[in-house]
């Protein structure tokens, strides 16, 4: 009886407690996991800061979609007004 209590804690523990790897939003249909969320947002404020033409030719900063885990040149400017990023 004591191992399958124990095992039912852990188990019920495990689906209990949320943790950062599993938090995600959803910026344009890309979900962004928790620690790359700030990368996702300084590029939304680059974005919002330039011009229309500015904005066609920007590509992020390599370091920036690797950072963030996903592929920051899907996420375009309404995306980011959209998911309130901005």
């Amino acid at each position: 009886m004591f191992k399958k209590t124990t095992t039912l804690v852990a188990a019920l523990t495990l689906f209990a407690v949320p943790t950062a790897a599993f938090a995600q939003a959803t910026v344009g249909g890309v979900a962004v996991p928790t620690d790359g969320l700030p990368y996702v947002v300084s590029y939304c404020e680059d974005l919002d800061s330039m011009s229309a033409s500015d904005r066609f030719d920007h590509a992020p900063r390599h370091a920036q979609s690797v950072a963030s885990g996903i592929s920051l040149k899907t996420i375009t400017l309404n995306d980011c007004q959209r998911a309130g990023l901005i």
